[in-house]
């Protein structure tokens, strides 16, 4: 299985699509946690990272180093990222 540490996670949505209403929570040390428990396959979630901005579809977006290389995800909320494959090379 591949190393990885987080160097950030940031987890939220703009209220209403309002760019002035931006809701986001930084959530990397809580992306460590389920990267390190669940295998590095984490379902990105209101449930596994709380809800920043109520009534709104949140979005993610993560740095991750894995082996020695920065790797950057990102998804919309209730999708499922392995982090030990894929990703962006920085």
């Amino acid at each position: 299985m591949a190393t990885l540490k987080v160097l950030f996670a940031a987890y939220g949505a703009l209220a209403g699509g309002n760019k002035s209403e931006a809701h986001a929570y930084n959530v990397t040390a809580q992306l460590q946690d389920l990267i390190d428990s669940q295998g590095g396959i984490v379902q990105i979630s209101n449930s596994s990272f709380g809800d920043p901005c109520f009534d709104n579809v949140k979005h993610f977006g993560a740095c991750v180093i894995r082996d020695g290389d920065e790797w950057f995800f990102a998804c919309q909320e209730n999708q499922t990222i392995d982090f030990n494959t894929g990703g962006g090379y920085a």
